[in-house]
Order: structure tokens, then C-alpha cells, then sequence
């Protein structure tokens, strides 16, 4: 689990909705805060079942059946793989990127992510998150436009 030399680790502050006004139409979206050791902040629109997938991992809710991201860990240890870490490390056109980074019998993988998939699943898996430095610098600046 050795982070890049550009990586910060942030953790889970809680999974939020903002209101947004469009045309004559109020709408709810899903956003992901995290936060690294000083701080800073990251606010990622996310899907809502991804955010419901968050919530129930933050509380640690038991559900009678797997949902989709348990069944994507199951699958991955069932395979003699698992995950190493995640890192939201990209912003373009208004979205953000983020990189699952696996470990299999066969070497590292890394496998492109939506950021609410790939936290879902680190969650889950109970590894770090991390996010790189020009991604919160980014934001910080305010180069970032979320609903």
C-alpha cells in the first residue's frame, strides 16, 4: 500500500446532497465530502446508489443480499485479488477520475473508476484513499465546478 509521491491520503467525511436549481426545476445531488490531515476539502458529485453504497459502509449497515460493490470484493477475493488503495486523480470536462490500484497472483493492476465506485469499494475492502495533490489544489482554487 505504498501511495505515490504525489498522493494524500483523505478519509470519508459523510455523503451529502446539494440542491440544484435547473430552469424551473429544483433537483438533489449526491456529493461526496473528503478531507485530507489539514483539512482541505473535496466535494465529489457521485450517483446516488454509489452514495447509498457509501452511507451503508460509513454506518456499517448489514443488508440481507450483497450489493453490487460487496459482490465486486467477493469476486475479487475469490480470484485471489484485492485491492491496494484508490486515488481520485483526475478533473476533465467536469468529472472526476479516480484509479483502483489491485493486487493478483499475477503483479499490480489499475483499473480507471468513477470516484463513488472506487471509494464504495475501498470502504468495503477497509484500504486507504487517497487523492493527489493537483486534484486538491484544484479544488481549493475553486477550479473545480460541482453541481
Amino acid at each position: 500500500m505504498t501511495a505515490g509521491p504525489d498522493e494524500v491520503e483523505v478519509q470519508v467525511v459523510g455523503v451529502y446532497e446539494q440542491r440544484l436549481d435547473l430552469r424551473d426545476e429544483a433537483q438533489r445531488i449526491p456529493l461526496l465530502l473528503l478531507k485530507d490531515l489539514t483539512n482541505r476539502e473535496l466535494h465529489l458529485p457521485i450517483g446516488s446508489c454509489e452514495g447509498l453504497a457509501i452511507h451503508i459502509a460509513i454506518e456499517q449497515q448489514v443488508v440481507p443480499r450483497p450489493l453490487t460493490h460487496d459482490l465486486a470484493i467477493r469476486l475479487l477475493d475469490r480470484l485471489s485479488a484485492g485491492i491496494d488503495r484508490v486515488v481520485i486523480d483526475g478533473f476533465t470536462d467536469h468529472d472526476f477520475h479516480a484509479t483502483i490500484h489491485l493486487q493478483t497472483a499475477q503483479g499490480s493492476l489499475t483499473l480507471d473508476a468513477r470516484p463513488g465506485d472506487a471509494v464504495a469499494l475501498a470502504l468495503r475492502a477497509e484500504v486507504p484513499i487517497y487523492a493527489t495533490e493537483g486534484v486538491l489544489a484544484q479544488a481549493a482554487q475553486g477550479d473545480v465546478d460541482t453541481p
